[in-house]
């Protein structure tokens, strides 16, 4: 393959990985091109395929169901154009996905290959390798311009599937959201829509291939009006109702490429990365089960040719076939590394689909709980799903998957072991299997368990085991209460949450992650020594759980163990040297020590981690610099950070302290008002505001914004020190600042702020004439400050 222009990539992956393999019979696509040629002599061209300059609009519809289409047979479904599409293209009606979870079908879809190939098994913890060849760098390479715009932070450009996109529209800005759950996380679909337009403007003049992904039919089911008042009152209508909204907006996109002259210069797409079990099978969502009703998918290709209209196809076809048939009908040549096949001999006629098979798979729970993976291979008649006790299924005669025919149809289920077998020992991994994954940082861990993706991932050692893993369909009611407790934390409901998760570890104390869960629960009760149990019970499990290790690095740190607590998390860097969460840990550590140099050092390496995400080291890193007193740097790094989020918590209250540094009082009060004005619960902003008004004289701004600071926070000592002090300053209200100054003492006795409250009360008293007590208070007070300057 010759060098791309944007960037030189590796000819094969580096390590097992370079034993790639055709699954199906190396040169079948070649085979079909000539195929082509001779059963529809002038559409093609050699070498230039049908449609060599047309632009490619790819859809990806998250967690789209085909039997909830109405051209895939639902009576019910409100898809008018969905439907135009398939009635003026092609409708694929047995299409399967590579996996039911968004980033490991998304990584096969853009690379023509399967999960075991290019790597990506699971959501959070995996990476697209650079080494991968994308559809977006062959578009590119072909002078076309690339956008990308996605609807779900576990598309984020961080995970890999950026490459070969100009624009790759992500920016998701977590700072925004005080509560990281589902329904504040995911993106409209009208925002994604609104993006490509803008990016349309400046990029439609060319050849392009721009891919639009909708995550709306995602859980929390929660359409816009109408479409949730229509499509309420009945089982899984509001599911109905997303998939009707993103309808409409595929029919807004292609209607604005109609009006501007595009529409049949452009290649149409429609594709879903996986399904919903609905209940089905038990599962109520996806990721846990290879069914049908989450890995049948729709799939529908429109092109500008009334050649191909109003087609059916009914042989097996799967995602990894998009990109060879996109590259067929361009022209271009289909790398040698990809596995799926050009569906463009079956458009034509040919009968070459009759032994097509589709291979899925789920390591979702091998992954999080330690039970076993899951693996399939369809037809367009059977489903074999090869599991500890493996099941057959006839799709036809029985398309719910309920008689398991596995044992009475002995003759099929060889015919599926031996193909198998076949596809396990041509895998770069012995057995098909997966190495561990790379993990997250854990802020990043954070939002996909947010989304009901990532707990804790098994071990390695875990993961090489090949037998006495038990079967997803004996657990899946653990796992269901898993998720149940899971949700009952994100809404607080921290008492059912417990109980729920006390329940599956009764029944099966091997699984970390309910441990993990615990542990967070525990820390968001504000119970870290419990939270430190649970960690240890799961590194009982498995030594090398970073979840766990993170989490009692964080438990003693709210304990007031910071060499404890920096001792895990330089663990973590020797497991994992990429990730930049333990690095900035240590630099907050160090910062909280005064060993600003060491802060500095620790930061530096967080960016290095990860230079398009490290906003929060940067802010950090004026932090250190500013107390430094190393203003020039202090004040870059800080801004940095708000370039990169214009909403980073007390960026602004740094560059309030900087130019307070300064002397510059009217900018550093403005500071302060912008952090306020962006996090109104910034109580330490309210409080140097009051500082400030107490140097311009502001006597009533003053005790204005020392009140704000207490309301923002009510365990703030030093507030209720100063706001005491500020009424004994006015000389008024001595009971009030009598009872101000004893709450500031109750809350931080032994703080450095402490002899202030013993000075006010002292002063008071001698104001007021009780002599015994003012001296009490003097002497208190001077002890104090005697004990802490020797500190």
């Amino acid at each position: 393959m010759p060098a791309q222009p944007h960037r030189q990539k590796p000819a094969a992956r580096k390590g097992p990985a370079a034993s790639r393999f055709i699954l199906w019979g190396a040169g079948v696509a070649a085979l079909g091109f000539l195929l082509l040629l001779g059963l529809n002599k002038g559409l093609f061209r050699k070498d230039q395929g049908a449609f060599p300059g047309m632009n490619v609009l790819l859809f990806t519809l998250d967690t789209t169901r085909a039997d909830h289409i109405g051209c895939y047979g639902d009576p019910d479904a409100r898809t008018p154009n969905i439907d135009r599409l398939a009635a003026e293209g092609v409708r694929f009606s047995n299409a399967t996905a590579q996996a039911p979870l968004t980033l490991p079908s998304h990584s096969s879809i853009f690379t023509g290959t399967y999960p075991f190939m290019h790597g990506v098994r699971d959501n959070g913890g995996f990476y697209l390798g650079p080494e991968e060849i994308t559809l977006a760098e062959l578009m590119k390479q072909k002078g076309r311009a690339t956008g990308a715009f996605v609807g779900a932070f576990v598309l984020d450009s961080r995970w890999g599937l950026n490459q070969g996109f100009d624009h790759y529209f992500d920016n998701f800005d977590f700072a925004k959201y005080k509560k990281i759950s589902l329904d504040s996380v995911q993106r409209e679909g009208g925002e994604v829509v609104k993006a490509f337009f803008e990016w349309f403007q400046s990029n439609g003049d060319r050849p392009f291939f721009s891919w639009i992904h909708f995550y709306d039919p995602h859980t929390p089911y929660e359409p816009p009006e109408p479409y949730k008042s229509e499509h309420s009152g009945r089982p899984w209508g509001l599911y109905d109702g997303e998939i009707a909204y993103v309808d409409s907006l595929v029919g807004k996109v292609l209607e604005s490429l109609r009006e501007k002259g595009v529409l049949d210069k452009t290649i149409i797409v429609v594709a879903a990365d996986h399904g919903e079990s609905l209940g089905e099978h038990g599962e109520s969502a996806h990721a846990f089960f290879i069914y049908d009703a989450t890995v049948s998918v729709p799939l529908i290709l429109k092109v500008p040719s009334s050649k191909w209209k109003a087609k059916v196809i009914d042989a097996q076809v799967e995602n990894v076939d998009i990109m060879p048939t996109l590259l067929d009908l361009l022209g271009i040549a289909v790398p040698k590394e990809v596995q799926g096949r050009s569906l463009v001999p079956l458009l034509v006629g040919s009968r070459a689909g009759a032994d097509r098979m589709a291979y899925s798979e789920s390591y979702y729970p091998r992954y999080h709980y330690g039970w076993s993976e899951l693996k399939s291979l369809r037809t367009a008649r059977y489903q074999y799903i090869q599991a500890p006790r493996p099941e057959l299924y006839d799709i036809v005669s029985d398309p719910g998957e309920r008689a398991n025919i596995f044992r009475s149809n002995s003759s099929q289920a060889e015919r599926f072991i031996r193909e198998m077998k076949r596809i396990e020992e041509r895998s770069p991994v012995p057995g098909g299997g997966s190495e561990a994954p790379r993990k997250p940082d854990d802020d990043t861990l954070a939002k996909l368990r947010a989304l009901g993706y990532v707990g804790g991932f098994t071990s390695s050692a875990k993961l090489n085991r090949s037998s006495g893993l038990a079967d997803p369909k004996d657990k899946i009611h653990l796992y269901n209460k898993l998720k149940q407790a899971e949700g009952a934390s994100a809404d607080r409901e921290y008492d059912d949450a417990l109980r729920m998760i006390g329940e599956v570890v009764a029944e099966d104390p091997g699984i970390m992650e309910a441990r993990q869960v615990r542990g967070n629960i525990y820390m968001e009760l504000d119970r870290p020594q419990d939270a430190l149990e649970e960690c240890r019970a799961a590194l009982e499990i498995d030594p090398e759980y970073e979840a766990a290790i993170f989490t009692m690095a964080q438990a003693y740190r709210k304990l007031g163990k910071p060499d404890e607590a920096a001792a895990g998390f330089r663990r973590l860097i020797q497991m994992d040297p990429k990730d930049p969460k333990p690095y900035l840990n240590l630099g907050e550590i160090s910062i909280d020590a005064r060993d600003f140099d060491g802060a500095v050092s620790h930061l530096e390496k967080a960016v290095a981690a990860d230079p398009e995400h490290s906003a929060v080291a940067h802010n950090l890193l004026g932090s250190a610099y500013l107390e430094k007193k190393m203003l020039e740097p202090a004040e870059r790094e800080i801004r940095t950070s708000l370039e990169m989020r214009p909403q980073m918590p007390d960026a602004h209250y740094n560059l309030g302290l900087l130019y307070e540094e300064k002397g510059d009082l009217r900018r550093a009060a403005e500071e302060y008002r912008k952090e306020i004005e962006i996090h109104p619960a910034a109580y330490p902003a309210y409080f140097n505001l009051g500082l400030l008004c107490a140097k311009t004289g502001d006597r009533q701004g003053e005790i204005e914004n020392f009140k704000e600071a207490i309301e923002a926070n009510p365990k703030f000592a030093r507030a209720y020190l100063f706001l005491a002090k500020a009424y004994l300053d006015r000389n008024e209200n001595f009971d009030e600042a009598i009872r101000l100054a004893l709450k500031g003492l109750e809350l931080e006795p032994e703080a450095g702020s402490a002899p202030l409250g013993h000075y006010v009360l002292a002063d008071i008293y001698n104001r007021l004439g009780r002599v015994a007590e003012y001296r009490a208070e003097l002497e208190k007070g001077k002890a104090l400050q005697a004990r802490i300057e020797k500190r």
